[in-house]
């Protein structure tokens, strides 16, 4: 009988213990890095092949030669750089921050409510891009894109920001953000 009352060691399931989810701190060095090699790129090679591509879209029977001479006819090596100050400039030096900003802002929340770390990038990600697409692109992208098609309007010599007064009046946000989904 005293065998039956003896306790018989029992098999138990280690206990798991997550390491506490701790933010990353924001760094403005790397936001200042990726401003300043965004707009480097931009003030490269990014904007003439922007103007090039834009001319193309907006005069879609143009080859890339006739874009290029056309391009050229209109204001030399300056007329491949046309948008690039200031609105270039101001998306370039903008975008990289806001991605970086709000994508690590998200991946942690994710984390604390519990998605896997995959996940919580995958989320980060996709709403560092909206944010960025819809906070600086959108409105730099418009712009841009009117310096570089104004030319073809009657009264080529309307200001780029009557321009854009005009399409928010007409359109609203929208207007000026019609580019975006692409």
């Amino acid at each position: 009988m005293s065998k039956a009352l003896e306790t018989v060691p029992v098999a138990t399931t280690p206990q798991i213990t997550h390491p506490e989810i701790q933010k990353k701190p924001l760094s403005w060095s790397n936001i200042a890095l990726g401003a300043a090699i965004q707009t480097f790129e931009v003030s490269t090679l990014g904007q003439p092949f922007e103007v090039v591509k834009t001319h193309m879209a907006a005069n879609r029977a143009d080859s890339i030669a006739t874009s290029l001479k056309k391009t050229y006819a209109r204001g030399g090596i300056s007329g491949f750089y046309q948008g690039l100050i200031p609105w270039a400039w101001i998306e370039a030096s903008t975008k990289g921050g806001v991605l970086l900003f709000t994508s690590s802002e998200i991946d942690y929340r994710a984390r604390v409510a519990g998605f896997s770390s995959s996940w919580s990038g995958l989320f980060g990600g996709v709403a560092g891009g909206v944010a960025q697409a819809y906070t600086t692109m959108g409105f730099c992208t418009f712009m841009k894109t009117v310096e570089v098609t104004r030319h073809k309007a009657a009264g080529a010599s309307v200001s780029t920001w009557r321009i854009a007064y005009d399409v928010f009046q007409r359109e609203g946000i929208r207007g000026l953000n019609r580019g975006v989904s692409a």
